[in-house]
């Protein structure tokens, strides 16, 4: 009897291994070190559901592989509505935070974030920065790692894009000082006429970066 249910566990076990293998290949998450909220969501729960299948007479390994698989589809229609809409990517995934742009350290930000001056200067540090003083910006990105780029690397007025495949990027305006109607008199400047047929555009310290789609 127990040699029974031994070898029900290591079948178990080993379908398993490989199903999470195929779940986790289809969902096409290549680096676990860059799990967005969500993703950490999904790998938890489908990782909990299978565990639990193995071994348990109540719960069996085709119900625990069936609630994954709906778990994983519900995972890819959200990926979906957030590559094309942004509220929806927004809600699900968060958005980066600048902790510093150009040079000034926003407070007010780190204070919403609760994040520390000592959290910041271990990042500065895990990057090889060993003062504020040579940052020009530092993002907080929507996985907790911070993104920073020194004053003697930038090139750039702002390191995110303006315009990313047709739509107008209006939270980097906003953190920019600018609105619509100077990125549009801009494009205009440089011979575009609708920014709809802008697939990347962001501002270097010598004009506008763009590709047309």
């Amino acid at each position: 009897m127990k040699g029974r249910l031994f070898l029900e566990i290591f079948i178990e076990c080993f379908g398993t291994y490989f199903y999470l293998i195929l779940l986790l290949r289809f969902l096409g998450k290549k680096e676990m070190s860059k799990l967005s909220v969500s993703d950490l969501i999904v790998f938890l729960l489908i990782s909990e559901l299978m565990t639990i299948s193995i071994g348990d007479d109540n719960i069996g390994f085709l119900e625990g592989a069936l609630a994954s698989a709906v778990i994983v589809i519900i995972d890819k229609l959200c990926s979906y509505f957030a590559l094309r809409y942004k509220p929806v990517k927004k809600i699900l995934e968060g958005h980066p935070t600048y902790i510093v742009y150009q040079g000034q350290l926003n407070q007010y930000k780190m204070k919403a974030l609760n994040y520390s001056i000592d959290d910041l200067c271990h990042h500065l540090r895990q990057e090889g920065v060993g003062s504020l003083s040579e940052v020009e910006f530092a993002v907080l990105e929507t996985d907790g790692n911070l993104s920073v780029i020194t004053k003697q690397q930038s090139q750039v007025m702002m390191p995110d894009v303006l315009i990313s495949d047709g739509e107008i990027n209006y939270e980097i305006l906003e953190t920019m000082g600018k609105d619509e109607t100077w990125l549009l008199d801009s494009l205009h400047a440089v011979g575009i006429k609708n920014y709809k047929d802008i697939f990347y555009c962001v501002m270097e310290n010598n004009g506008l970066f763009y590709i047309k789609k």
